[in-house]
C-alpha cells in the first residue's frame, strides 16, 4: 500500500484516477491547485484560471467525499501568475506563441503544488493524475522515460515533455492504457456523478487579448508583394497559422506567417508559406538519454499534430536542428518541437 496524492480538477479523468487508486487499497488524499489570484482580466467561467476556481474545488470536495478520501486545495496563484500569466503576455509581445499547459505542468503542478503540499506537513509516496501518458524506468539508462499514451488522439505526454527525472520518480499515470470511453466506463461502474461530464477546462476561455490592457497598432503586410492589406490593435492578437479572424480582405486564403515584434508586424501569405523543411529548437529537456549523434524521430510540432519524421541533429546540449523528410505545416516561434521514438518521449524544446 502507497500514500497517494492525486490531483483533482473535478474532470471524470482525475475523479476516476483516485477512485482506481482507493479501490486498489491505496491511502488516498486528493489536491487542488488555485490559480487564479483576483485578476479581472480572466474569464469568469470555462477556465482554470478564473473565479469558477471555486465552484471547481466544492464539486472536488464533493467527490473526495464520496470516494471516501480526504481532500485539499491549495494556493498556487503567486507562483501561476509569475510563471504562467506573466509568460504567456511577455511571449505574445514578443511574437512568440507560447504554450501555458506545458509551462503550468513543469513549474506548478508538478513542482510549486508538491512544495504546498509538503509544507502543510502532508506526505506522499507518489503523485498520481488522470493524464493520458506512462512513466516506466529503464534499467539499461537509469532513467525514468515517459511514454505516449496509448490512445493516441487523448495522448499528452506532448504537454508532459519539460518533466524532470525527479519529478518523473514521483509520478503515476493510471490511464495510460485507457481511452476516454473507458475512464467513463470505469466511472459509471463505480458509479460516480462525473461519468457523463464534459471535457476538463482549458488554462484560458476565451482570446488572451484579455490580458492586454493596450492597443499597439501596426501593419498587416502581404509577404510577397509587401503590400500593406490592414492593420492590426496587437500583435498578440495572432499566431501563425491562423487564417480567420485576420480582419483583411483578399483573392485568396491568407495565413499569418510571421509576427515582428520589433516593427510590429504581422505579415500574411498563401499556405506554402507556412510550411517548413527544418527548424532549429532550443532549451532542449532530454527525458531518454541524452544523444550527441544525429538520429531519426517523429516529431510533433504541436499538440494536435499527428507527427512527421525527421533526421534530429544534436548541435549543442540543450540545442537540435530538426530537418523533416517532408515539409510540415505551422512551426510557431514559442511552440515546442517534441521528438519520440515510437512511444517513448526522447526530448522537446522550443522554437524561437
Amino acid at each position: 500500500m502507497e500514500k497517494i496524492a492525486v490531483g483533482m480538477s473535478a474532470g471524470v479523468d482525475s475523479t476516476t484516477t483516485a477512485k482506481i487508486l482507493k479501490e486498489k487499497g491505496n491511502e488516498v488524499f486528493g489536491v487542488t491547485m488555485l490559480l487564479w489570484n483576483g485578476d479581472k482580466r480572466a474569464p469568469l467561467s470555462g477556465s482554470c484560471y478564473s473565479p469558477s476556481q471555486l465552484k471547481m474545488v466544492e464539486e472536488c470536495r464533493k467527490y473526495a467525499q464520496a470516494i471516501g478520501i480526504d481532500y485539499y486545495a491549495f494556493d498556487v496563484s503567486d507562483m501561476f501568475q509569475k510563471k504562467v500569466i506573466d509568460y504567456v503576455a511577455e511571449s505574445y509581445k514578443k511574437g512568440l506563441t507560447p504554450n501555458p499547459c506545458i509551462m503550468c505542468n513543469s513549474q506548478i503542478k508538478f513542482m510549486a503544488l508538491f512544495e504546498a503540499i509538503e509544507k502543510q506537513g502532508l506526505e506522499f509516496d507518489k503523485f498520481a493524475t488522470g493524464h493520458y501518458a506512462g512513466i516506466k524506468y529503464d534499467e539499461k539508462t537509469k532513467r525514468y522515460l515517459l511514454l505516449r499514451g496509448k490512445n493516441l488522439i487523448k495522448d499528452q505526454s506532448y504537454f508532459l515533455y519539460r518533466l524532470t527525472q525527479n519529478q518523473l520518480s514521483k509520478i503515476i499515470f493510471p490511464m495510460h492504457e485507457n481511452t476516454k470511453e473507458d475512464t467513463r466506463k470505469m466511472a459509471r461502474e463505480y458509479n460516480l456523478e462525473v461519468a457523463e461530464k464534459s471535457e476538463s477546462q482549458d488554462f484560458f476561455a476565451g482570446e488572451y487579448s484579455r490580458l492586454f490592457d493596450e492597443d499597439r497598432e501596426g501593419d498587416i503586410i502581404n509577404i510577397d508583394t509587401n503590400e500593406i492589406l490592414g492593420h492590426h490593435k496587437g500583435i498578440w492578437h495572432y499566431t501563425v497559422g491562423q487564417r480567420k479572424g485576420l480582419g483583411i480582405a483578399y483573392k485568396e486564403p491568407l495565413f499569418v506567417v510571421s509576427l515582428d515584434s520589433k516593427t510590429n508586424t504581422v505579415y500574411v501569405g498563401n499556405k506554402n508559406h507556412t510550411f517548413v523543411n527544418e527548424v532549429t529548437v532550443y532549451d532542449v529537456n532530454w527525458i531518454a538519454e541524452p544523444r550527441d549523434k544525429e538520429f531519426e524521430a517523429l516529431v510533433k510540432t504541436r499538440s494536435a499534430h499527428k507527427g512527421s519524421m525527421a533526421r534530429v541533429i544534436p548541435i549543442e546540449e540543450n540545442v537540435i536542428n530538426i530537418k523533416f523528410f517532408e515539409p510540415t505545416g505551422i512551426v510557431a516561434r514559442g511552440q515546442s518541437c517534441v521528438c519520440y521514438d515510437e512511444d517513448v518521449t526522447l526530448c522537446g524544446g522550443v522554437v524561437y
